[in-house]
């Protein structure tokens, strides 16, 4: 308080006032503060106590006492309960009491809360004994309105034997408790209204139970929250509590009925406070009305900001005047920042729950295994099917370590191994883990494990999705064996055919150069099925095919180029190309490019895309010795022009130039997943 606050009794107007009329006042009435003015001034003639010369002893003495003393003090005296108190008393007062209650009746002075208080006095009177409260609600008029006020006090008898029944008055020891009191309660309520909002779910239910309990708190008629929209001027009342049996304003409104002056404070941030709506001149007349007539007789509303933007606002009304205190402003504040926290919290816990609900729903209904884990491998989820190839409850499973409920701890530390590696690097691994089951059985499971992130990008984990591939290991491993097979039968035949081929070949009259030209062929029909076995016999790249033709002709100096595009073979067409660079190399060695050291082959292929791809490949020699046209077509040359027509269903050209010959081939290509 400043120094020139009336109610402060150190205050420099009250050093003044006690001064005034000491020097003829009685020794008893000296000092006192405002107080000790007040009663020196009075008169005392026109009341039942009489001029304070003719006052008894024992009044005198606690007047003393009272007036010498900071602690709030106030006697009732005699049978009328005449009222005195001091300075300390004073601050505790609004003005509807002080001064006025000075001299007066204490049933008259204390009207409003004369059925509480009369009783204890007339006890004390009758020599009862002393009472005493702590922390006792006495609301009492003040400042306007009936105020919530608590008082430690006690009620003590003044003796005087000159007084019936030798008791002439009630001391009044007491301390104002309020401040203390509310912000116990409020801190209570708080902590009550936050207990009550941990476990709620809905956010609906969030705002109904905050607004319930701070409405019962306040004891107004209407709170709730209202959804705003500032771009399109509009908010919609859609949680509300009132009191039973009153008018609700639930539904949509448009934030300027709030009227200019308060619209835009709301739009500022700052929160409205109304004590009487009829007489707040910030509302505009007709506006005035309407509220009246809809039951708002006083408002505090509260704007909450999300995002820096207007979201929500919170509003406390009261069916008629009422002036808001600090206090309460303060409590309403508080309760609408809980609550928008704890509506958005519940709102972020209804959409993990639905994710969470979705994934296990999206995890229980595939066939594959899908799990997490965190960063000490403890098991975070794991989906039926999981679950179902480990053959342990769930409890035994999730929240432990791989190795800690997994019976084999080498397959355990290899799968622990894995999800380091994926955690450690940040890449997304695919793996191949074996895992025996409880039966004894071990399956293959292949598939992928990626790092798992939080908001920030920090890897808290790992999730993975598998797939039991034991079946399809096994069908794998034995076409492997059974195309190892085929393999190794058909060299056995290819050997046998070399065998005869070469008991026919000793015949006089068939020339030796015929006999390695078969072996040649042979040979590289050979190599063609090494080289679709390597690739399980369901296609063969281009660039390998024309490698593994020409390997005997590669020499490292570059005498063949090689360039095309990625292209994967049908098993025929790659056989039948193969067999042709064959013819073509040999040719080139005995009579073209490749048989002197200047000459060079160019093989080089294309794809034409569209309805129906097709393929251009060109063999052209260059630097070899002068090209003349055979007179006759030998094996080779029918080869290729014949077999690859026939095979490729294309057309082949051979263009013996001077330079050098050109073979040109364009046949359409088959899927490669065809034979």
């Amino acid at each position: 308080m400043s120094a020139e606050d009336p109610f402060d009794p150190h205050s420099a107007r009250d050093d003044a006032v006690t001064m005034a009329g000491t020097e003829d006042a009685p020794a008893f009435l000296r000092g006192g503060g405002t107080l000790g003015a007040l009663i020196r001034a009075h008169d005392w003639a026109a009341t039942p106590l009489g001029p304070p010369a003719d006052w008894p002893q024992s009044l005198r003495t606690v007047v003393r006492l009272m007036l010498g003393t900071r602690h709030p003090m106030f006697i009732f005296w005699g049978a009328e309960g005449i009222c005195l108190y001091n300075d300390g008393y004073r601050a505790s007062l609004g003005p509807e009491k002080h001064p006025a209650m000075l001299g007066a009746r204490a049933e008259q002075a204390w009207a409003e809360i004369w059925p509480v208080i009369g009783p204890e006095i007339a006890l004390v009177m009758q020599g009862q004994g002393a009472t005493w409260h702590q922390d006792h609600l006495i609301p009492i008029l003040r400042h306007g309105r009936h105020e919530n006020v608590y008082w430690t006090y006690s009620y003590s008898a003044i003796d005087d034997d000159s007084a019936p029944g030798g008791i002439a008055g009630v001391l009044v020891i007491c301390t104002e408790t309020t401040t203390r009191v509310m912000a116990e309660q409020r801190q209570a309520f708080v902590v009550s209204l936050v207990d009550a909002l941990r476990d709620v779910g809905d956010p609906g239910a969030v705002l109904a139970t905050a607004s319930a309990m701070l409405g019962e708190r306040l004891g107004v008629d209407s709170v709730g929250f209202i959804d705003a929209d500032l771009a399109t001027d509009s908010m919609t009342i859609e949680h509300e509590w009132h009191r039973a049996g009153g008018r609700t304003v639930a539904g949509r409104h448009r934030i300027i009925s709030f009227g200019p002056a308060l619209t835009g404070e709301l739009r500022s941030g700052n929160t409205v406070v109304v004590d009487n709506v009829a007489q707040e001149e910030r509302i505009v007349a007709p506006v005035r009305v309407g509220l009246v007539a809809a039951g708002i007789g006083a408002f505090v509303v509260v704007p909450l900001w999300r995002e820096n933007a207007l979201r929500s606002l919170m509003f406390v009304v009261a069916a008629g005047p009422r002036s808001w205190s600090e206090t309460e402003q303060s409590l309403i504040a508080d309760v609408a920042e809980r609550t928008a926290a704890a509506r958005a919290s519940a709102r972020a816990h209804r959409a993990l729950a639905d994710n969470e609900r979705l994934l296990r729903a999206i995890g229980e209904s595939s066939g594959e295994l899908i799990f997490a884990k965190d960063r000490a491998h403890r098991m975070l989820y794991a989906n039926s099917a999981t679950l179902a190839v480990i053959g342990k409850p769930a409890d035994a499973v999730i929240g432990h370590r791989e190795d800690e409920w997994h019976d084999d701890l080498d397959e355990a530390t290899a799968i622990i191994t894995n999800d380091r590696a994926v955690m450690d690097g940040g890449e997304i691994l695919r793996v191949e883990e074996h895992f025996t089951t409880p039966d004894g059985e071990v399956r293959i499971f292949q598939g992928t494990k990626a790092p798992m992130r939080d908001s920030d990008g920090t890897i808290v984990g790992v999730v993975g999705v598998t797939t039991d591939v034991t079946e399809h290991s096994r069908a794998q491993r034995r076409l492997r064996l059974m195309i190892d097979e085929l393999n190794h039968r058909v060299k056995n035949t290819l050997a046998i055919v070399q065998g005869i081929a070469y008991q026919t070949f000793r015949q006089e009259g068939i020339a030796i150069e015929a006999r390695e030209a078969f072996d040649q062929r042979l040979a590289a029909l050979g190599k063609a099925h090494g080289l679709l076995t390597r690739e399980s016999w369901e296609s063969a790249d281009l660039a390998a095919v024309a490698a593994e033709a020409c390997a005997p002709h590669l020499d490292g100096a570059d005498r063949i180029t090689m360039d095309g595009p990625s292209l994967r073979l049908a098993p025929k067409t790659a056989v039948t190309i193969a067999m042709a660079l064959h013819e073509l190399c040999t040719n080139a060695a005995k009579y073209g490019a490749l048989s002197v050291d200047s000459g060079r082959v160019a093989l080089s292929w294309s794809i034409e895309r569209g309805a129906h791809h097709r393929l251009h490949l060109r063999w052209q020699e260059s630097g070899g010795p002068p090209v003349v046209a055979p007179s006759r077509r030998g094996f080779g040359s029918l080869m290729i022009e014949r077999a690859l027509s026939t095979e490729l269903q294309g057309e082949v050209q051979l263009d013996f130039r001077l330079e050098g010959l050109v073979c040109t081939i364009d046949a359409p290509l088959p899927d490669a997943n065809t034979a």
